[in-house]
């Protein structure tokens, strides 16, 4: 078969980061939903923000419990320019990696 142990290492942390991805689009998708049905009508858009605004806290990593509501959405906001930033420079790297294979 010829695997090696190294091929099953990344093998192994390919699924761990496609669990991890599962794990934050149940959490995104949390977000997204509104609940459907609610005992208490008057309160459920309180209650509904706040279970979104903490579900946010825990997908933006260093948000502080004390911060506001307009500070986590910076945060958010950096969070996710420096996460697009990081997979250019992925994209980056597998294409001049790939054309150097290649010659």
């Amino acid at each position: 078969m010829g695997v090696t142990l190294e091929g099953q290492k990344k093998e192994s942390s390919v699924w761990v980061l496609m669990r991890r991805q599962r794990a934050r689009r149940a959490l995104v998708k949390k977000i997204m939903i509104r609940p459907k049905n609610s005992l208490d009508a008057s309160r459920r858009p309180c209650r509904s923000i706040n279970r979104r605004v903490k579900t946010l806290k825990e997908l933006v990593p260093n948000t502080k419990s004390s911060e506001s509501l307009d500070g986590l959405f910076r945060q958010t906001a950096d969070y996710i320019l420096a996460l697009e930033m990081k997979v250019r420079v992925m994209q980056t790297m597998v294409q001049v990696l790939t054309e150097t294979d290649c010659v």
